[in-house]
């Protein structure tokens, strides 16, 4: 009974054990700079733009966001932009056709999740979410 134990004991052990590797940090990456007060903004959305400009600007900007994760260039002041977009876009389809909101609103989640996780494929996702919503909502 007792060699059992240690004979199992031995191999929790080695199992454990083994799982254990070794860390390296690559110097050669530096962190992202960041973002001072000196950085100008872009000017605020008129609540009276016309929602398929909204969603044509929304389009444009994701269109790229999987590139931007991958080089890490912009994708706070994109991300800042869709979501100036979408505050605006969000509350006309909210009044239009409330049904209608999910998919847009997938599509900016799966931008997020892309940005703030750096998974390009949740961006290009949310870019392929978003083209199929824009064509299936009414138009007018």
């Amino acid at each position: 009974m007792t060699v059992r134990l240690a004979t199992a004991g031995a191999v929790a052990a080695v199992l454990t054990l083994g799982a254990c590797g070794t860390t390296y940090i690559d110097a050669s990456k530096t962190a992202p700079p960041s973002i001072d007060d000196t950085t100008t903004t872009l000017p605020t959305v008129p609540e009276d733009t016309p929602l398929p400009n909204l969603l044509d600007d929304i389009e444009t900007l994701m269109e790229h966001l999987d590139e931007q994760i991958v080089d890490d260039e912009q994708v706070p002041g994109t991300i800042a932009r869709i979501d100036d977009l979408w505050a605006v876009a969000e509350q006309k389809i909210r009044d239009r056709d409330p049904d209608d909101l999910f998919p847009f609103q997938q599509a900016i989640d799966l931008a997020h999740s892309g940005a703030e996780r750096r998974r390009p494929a949740d961006a290009s996702k949310g870019y392929k979410v978003l083209i199929a919503a824009i064509a299936a909502y009414p138009a007018g």
